[in-house]
């Protein structure tokens, strides 16, 4: 009975913490524009971008662009003051009209020239940064519902204007692209191969110096090689007084040895590469002293 107690109790912590994680994971806040939603945290800041064409230079324009206050306050507005030949008129982050940055444009020309939006061209670009939490949308127009944009005849020409709204600094989840999936490359069986020659030694060769004899070659290997010798299988008499190395040869220390046949298994390992597996491969060598 404690132990189903403990398992429950495990199980609803690991679903505890995996709701944590997910609340924790989650954005503070989220706006729309144009039906496209962005998911931001507190602190970030991003740009709203309004690019404007008409039909015909305007001689006035003016709108709101409305937002979120509790979501997000107005850091800078931006205008191209030296293509619009005008100071714009542009009010943000008034305790009275919270939301709102209310902006005219008007030039008086005696030229009748009007400011010139018939390709299109930045009308204003908005900083926001995100002070809060919660939910809402951006959008334009002026306090009678629609944007008021006259040409130098004081003509409404809002039916032909066309706004183009840009959010840059943040992508909508729509927008981000996955990671590319790594393509499964299957690879091939590694190649190498290990042959191994009994050798003979005298002990009374021994018995004055080491003795180094080549008893194994290594070829086909693909990626790096390591060679070991092995307890299991070895003579134990022989086993601590060999050096087994990658060039094929082995030593043997000075020493006195019986007469007889010695075992050393070696392991021969090909680490293998992008292409090919790795591989072991284990061989007994027979060393007789004669």
């Amino acid at each position: 009975m404690k132990k189903t107690i403990a398992i429950i109790l495990s199980v609803v912590m690991i679903l505890s913490l995996v709701s944590v994680a997910a609340v924790n994971a989650a954005s503070d806040a989220s706006f729309t524009v144009d039906d496209k939603t962005y998911d931001v945290n507190v602190g970030d800041t991003f740009n709203y971008t309004l690019n404007l064409t008409t039909s015909a230079a305007i001689e006035n324009a003016q709108l709101i662009v409305y937002y979120p206050a509790e979501v997000m306050k107005v850091k800078e507005v931006k205008f191209d003051d030296a293509f619009l030949g005008t100071v714009p008129i542009c009010n943000y982050n008034i305790a009275s009209y919270p939301g709102e940055v209310d902006i005219n444009l008007s030039k008086v020309d005696a030229t009748m020239t009007g400011i010139d939006f018939t390709t299109k061209h930045l009308f204003c670009d908005v900083t926001f940064e995100v002070i809060g939490k919660g939910t809402g949308a951006i959008s334009i127009s002026d306090k009678q519902g629609e944007v008021i944009i006259c040409d130098v005849n004081d003509n409404d020409i809002t039916s032909t204007s066309v706004f183009e709204k840009v959010v840059s600094g943040i992508k909508a989840p729509e927008d981000i692209e996955p990671e590319p999936t790594k393509p499964t490359v299957t690879k091939k069986a590694n190649p190498v191969k290990v042959k191994v020659a009994a050798k003979k030694v005298k002990a009374a060769n021994l018995k004055k110096k080491a003795q180094t004899v080549k008893v194994f070659k290594v070829t086909g290997a693909k990626g790096a090689v390591t060679v070991a010798k092995v307890k299991k299988g070895s003579t134990a008499k022989i086993f601590k007084k060999v050096t087994v190395k990658k060039n094929g040869k082995i030593v043997i220390k000075k020493g006195k040895y019986a007469k007889k046949t010695y075992k050393v298994v070696i392991k021969v390992t090909a680490k293998g590469n992008s292409e090919y597996k790795s591989k072991t491969i284990k061989k007994t060598i027979k060393i007789k002293v004669k």
